[in-house]
């Protein structure tokens, strides 16, 4: 067991965080949310008719990451492609609205990525998924590659959102790997299980269990031991500096240079576990580039984490909920697994 983490240290996270700059690499998703109640069955079919009650959009995907960034202080740019119609335009203006800088491609006659989550209640009855996958063309990469060339210094840590939408190409992640080790800038990945293998020499990946068990073509481990060598697995064959496996309910497994630890997950009611991932890529960047080692960070995103599942939808942490969040947590549960 180990203590590391006091109230000091968040401070001075949170200090730190507002001169921070961040690019995120990926794709942006439109999420909506369509809530209100049932209390019949359709007499055309043996389906519950929802009455509308709300709805609300809010970004998603890289977006979303962006959002956890900009909502703690620190400074994001966002470089995606977006379709040239009125959720791509919603898109900007949110992300424009939230203090999010864009360099976004817009794409004629192409749809703009959008998933629409009907709740009853706090269930969820359907998710419709309004998109089309295409990757990004010669031209595009291009432009992407000339911006981030150019404006790689202003920026202390990218990060790379795949949600598999067509933006992440192998091409544009190998270019972004060499980049950011000549200008020596922190590089972490929440990676796409099929495109698992582009992601070689970036410091820091962040798969949940499925994730990172399908990206290596293996059964899901159902113990430590199995998880240990999972990781280790990954970390010989991507080369990567860090990995950080999450397991939901079970916490998460952090494999770095100073040895594999378990933090177990501190939430006690899960309420929508919708974008957690986003705010763990999130705070762990952001606490990297603060100076903070692997696992610190890693405490510093299990935190923010527990504070958004307890939230409907897509959702960011404050630097409120984090204090809050603090003093409640017991750093010595951490275990040392080896």
């Amino acid at each position: 067991m180990v203590k590391i983490l006091t109230d000091q240290h968040l401070e001075r996270f949170l200090s730190k965080a507002r001169r921070i700059r961040l690019l995120i690499v990926g794709d942006l998703i439109l999420d909506h949310f369509m809530s209100g109640v049932v209390r019949r069955i359709s007499p055309e079919a043996p389906v519950p008719v929802l009455e509308v009650k709300k709805q609300i959009y809010r970004c998603g995907g890289a977006g979303n990451v962006c959002l956890n960034i900009t909502g703690l202080g620190a400074r994001a740019t966002i470089a995606s492609i977006i379709g040239d119609d009125s959720n791509g335009s919603l898109l900007r203006n949110m992300l424009e609205e939230n203090n999010v800088d864009t360099f976004v491609l817009t794409r004629r006659n192409f749809p703009t990525s959008i998933k629409t989550r009907v709740i009853a209640g706090s269930q969820q009855m359907i998710r419709v998924d309004n998109e089309q996958v295409e990757k990004m063309t010669s031209d595009e990469l291009a432009k992407m590659k000339k911006f981030f060339c150019s404006e790689i210094d202003n920026f202390d840590a990218v990060i790379i959102s795949d949600y598999g939408k067509g933006v992440i190409v192998s091409p544009l992640i190998s270019y972004l790997v060499r980049l950011c080790h000549s200008h020596k800038k922190i590089i972490t990945v929440d990676p796409k299980i099929d495109h698992f293998f582009y992601y070689k020499d970036v410091d820091c990946l962040t798969p949940n269990l499925t994730e990172a068990s399908a990206g290596m073509h293996m059964s899901e481990p159902v113990s430590d031991d199995g998880i240990i060598s999972l990781g280790k697995k990954i970390i010989r064959k991507l080369r990567s500096r860090g990995l950080i496996i999450t397991r939901g309910k079970d916490g998460m497994s952090i494999f770095s240079d100073s040895g594999i630890f378990h933090l177990p997950a501190i939430s006690k009611e899960v309420f929508d576990v919708t974008g957690a991932g986003d705010t763990v890529i999130a705070v762990l960047t952001l606490a990297l580039s603060c100076g903070f080692d692997l696992l610190k960070s890693a405490i510093f995103a299990n935190i923010a984490a527990a504070v958004v599942v307890q939230k409907l939808g897509t959702a960011n942490v404050s630097p409120q909920e984090l204090r809050t969040m603090f003093p409640g947590y017991k750093p010595e549960t951490i275990e040392t697994i080896q």
